[in-house]
């Protein structure tokens, strides 16, 4: 939730470090989700997060954390440890490193005995512990949970404790810790971001095209990798989105320029989603025959919504005389070249074109491994083929990684041929980094 606008006055704000409580996080039997969510969420407030780390259910360890933020001039974001068992332990640790008292408050103590007696229940012993902060602290009261929080300043950084349960701690971030922070801390804009999402080039090679956009002036940037799939992201901070857009677009416009179709999309946009787009926006319908893929193929691209007007069938022809029976490929193809060839994968893409009425068909054909690979044929070895309109293409991919990623690469690029075929109306010269030269 935004804060009020008379709250706001332009400073430079304490960089964060988020520190997640709790052995659980550390051992991993809890994915803390927290972190990225906060990270997200302080952006919009204009505060940089320059660290996330979990640290396990121990005073001194919370604490040693916490206690050279403070020279630095960071607010530390601690999550968890705030209830009244025996391993909850942050109110002591935050107090410990702050050099302060921990102290009650009797107020808020009357509430949570309130709140128990309206429940029928008896107050717990010990329980007081959930309403003490360290002295100086300013109370987040907490409306999801029986643990009130807290938000101290020190220097120019300081402390804000809140639960480590994701519920309580987005609502008690969204409508207390919001604007708390803003009233203690001032506002200085927020952070605004711009993405793009590529296919088809090496992490390396779009680097090299776009390095001096990756290092601009008044925004940083990154290249990510999130599989075969790059990022590029571009983030600044800004009054208002139109002084952001001044920053970002021409940054993110002249990488599109230079890496063209490589561009799928931005943000949330899945290579299916596009593609599944271009096709309708072309008018053409899809048909697929796989085998190494398995199925994949069809799964992602009904996956999205409104791709039954698009995708006519598709055939998982795994085996060798399914491959004959249902695509029509001939034994002596097999015979002569294998299953995993230019002549085979080419036979079958044509003849799903044949047999669906399709306008745009692929098909793969390759080995998966572990097992299955040779000298001539390692595993990885993939044949792509494609099929538009009366013209088909193979391409020999050697796709890098184990059995599930080798799947997953191969239907990428699958799906990859398909959209940039619906966007060129022409099957494409290299639908995907890793094909063989011919």
């Amino acid at each position: 939730m935004a804060p009020s606008k008379q709250t706001t006055r332009i400073i430079q704000l304490p960089p964060v470090a988020i520190f997640a409580v709790g052995s659980e996080v550390v051992q991993g039997f809890v994915i803390n989700s927290n972190a990225s969510w906060l990270a997200q969420q302080l952006a919009e407030l204009g505060f940089d997060v320059v660290r996330h780390e979990a640290v396990r259910d121990d005073k001194d360890a919370i604490a040693a954390r916490i206690r050279p933020c403070m020279p630095q001039g960071l607010l530390a974001i601690v999550c968890g440890g705030i209830g009244p068992t025996v391993d909850d332990l942050t109110r002591q640790a935050v107090a410990e490193a702050l050099g302060r008292k921990l102290v009650l408050d009797k107020d808020d103590l009357a509430r949570l005995q309130a709140r128990y007696a309206a429940m029928g229940r008896d107050f717990p012993q010990g329980s007081e512990i959930q309403c003490m902060r360290p002295e100086g602290a300013r109370l987040v009261p907490n409306a999801y949970g029986t643990a009130s929080c807290f938000l101290v300043k020190h220097g120019n950084g300081g402390v804000a404790v809140l639960p480590g349960v994701p519920r309580e701690m987005k609502g008690v971030f969204t409508n207390e810790l919001c604007a708390a922070l803003v009233a203690e801390f001032g506002s200085a804009g927020r952070f605004f971001t711009r993405e793009l999402k590529c296919f088809g080039m090496p992490e390396s090679a779009i680097d090299l095209a776009c390095r001096d956009l990756l290092q601009p002036q008044g925004a940083s940037a990154a290249i990510l990798v999130d599989d075969a799939v790059i990022r590029l992201r571009w983030r600044a901070r800004a009054a208002d989105e139109a002084a952001a857009a001044a920053i970002l677009d021409p940054l993110a416009d002249e990488a599109r320029k230079r890496l063209g179709d490589v561009v799928f999309g931005e943000f949330e946009d899945s290579l299916e989603g596009v593609t599944i787009a271009a096709c309708k926006q072309a008018g053409l319908k899809v048909a697929l025959a796989e085998s190494c893929t398995g199925g994949m193929i069809a799964h992602l691209l009904t996956n999205v919504p409104g791709s039954s007007e698009v995708l006519i069938e598709s055939a998982v022809t795994y085996a060798n005389d399914a491959k004959i029976l249902r695509l029509g490929v001939s034994q002596a193809t097999l015979d002569q070249h294998g299953a995993v060839s230019e002549q085979c994968v080419l036979e079958m893409v044509e003849g799903i074109a044949r047999q669906s009425c399709a306008d745009l068909c692929v098909a793969t054909s390759g080995i998966a491994g572990p097992g299955g690979g040779s000298d001539d044929k390692p595993v990885g070895t993939v044949w792509l083929a494609a099929w538009l309109k009366g013209k088909a293409r193979a391409w020999k991919l050697n796709v890098p990684g184990d059995r599930e990623l080798i799947k997953w690469r191969s239907t990428r690029s699958a799906i990859n041929v398909l959209r940039v075929a619906a966007l060129k109306g022409a099957l494409p010269d290299r639908p995907a980094h890793w094909i063989v030269p011919p």
